[in-house]
């Protein structure tokens, strides 16, 4: 199961009245969901929360009753995420790295820190402090110390799940070109097992997205033209207005970059782009980009 998914599967009491809940308004008898998975007299007893199923059977009940973990784990916490949840569902969904924004995000960390220990939001922490640092002095090796602890964590495992890739996602900007670069191209290689997994498609277009950013970072603007003639497409077709926008301005600057002034006309495409649908923070943060390759 995806730790982002925004909650904790726990066992040590199972609803089996939220079950019989969703069960009975689906129309379904206990006979029809637990055929084929476990005894009609014991699933009964699960839903009167007179014995527990295995986790597995679990899964193949929610599977029978067309729900996902996640959908079952949001309805169980009265459609709403888990304090940890919360904080898992912030960091994954967040957009633009604002100081102020991150501030406010770090102290949800920070409090739950303070009751609980966890290893996957104490490295939330560890990246909020080191982008609030990054956007308010701009030093990136400052920055890098609060990272690098989460990567030397990550880097030793063999496999990576959906959990370090969305860690990681979000630290490889703060080391050299070439570290980075192998950490996006790691983290797409480790995607490649979870094709058809409804939440890796979007993962796997932010990594691919960044990657854009690591090779104009490092110079290859001709790696950065190719990578986006497939990614463009792709964001046009994902309906992505605002990474659209970036996705334009960025091929400007490589172009530019490389030579070619026609570079301008996809930078000013992407801006204005930015002024149709009113994304006016990012587009300061879209120009402060612009303004530190071409100048």
């Amino acid at each position: 199961m995806n730790n982002f998914d925004g909650k904790k599967l726990s066992l040590n009491h199972l609803p089996g009245k939220l079950l019989r809940k969703i069960r009975e308004s689906k129309g379904y008898t206990q006979k029809y969901v637990a055929q084929g998975i476990l005894r009609q007299s014991t699933y009964s007893k699960i839903e009167r929360e007179e014995a527990e199923p295995a986790a597995s059977k679990l899964f193949a009940i929610l599977d029978r009753l067309e729900m996902t973990v996640e959908e079952f784990l949001f309805i169980q916490e009265k459609y709403t995420y888990s304090r940890k949840g919360k904080i898992l569902y912030s960091f994954v969904n967040q957009k633009y790295n604002v100081p102020d924004e991150l501030e406010k995000l770090k102290k949800e960390a920070d409090d739950y820190l303070t009751e609980f220990e966890d290893t996957v939001v104490k490295d939330i922490q560890s990246i909020y402090e080191s982008l609030i640092v990054f956007g308010r002095t701009h030093d990136i090796k400052l920055a890098r110390k609060y990272v690098q602890p989460v990567w030397d964590r990550i880097e030793a495992f063999d496999e990576w799940r959906l959990t370090e890739i969305y860690l990681v996602n979000n630290i490889m900007f703060f080391f050299n070109a070439d570290t980075a670069i192998y950490i996006s191209s790691r983290a797409i290689d480790q995607l490649k097992k979870y094709e058809g997994f409804n939440t890796s498609a979007k993962l796997r277009y932010n990594l691919k997205f960044n990657l854009v950013y690591l090779f104009m970072d490092s110079k290859n603007y001709d790696k950065a033209l190719t990578a986006l003639e497939n990614l463009i497409p792709y964001t046009k077709e994902l309906k992505k207005h605002d990474m659209l926008a970036v996705c334009y301005a960025r091929k400007g600057v490589s172009l530019i970059k490389s030579g070619d002034e026609k570079g301008e006309e996809w930078i000013s495409k992407g801006l204005n782009i930015l002024d149709i649908i009113e994304e006016y923070e990012l587009k300061n943060l879209l120009k402060e980009e612009i303004h530190s390759f071409i100048n």
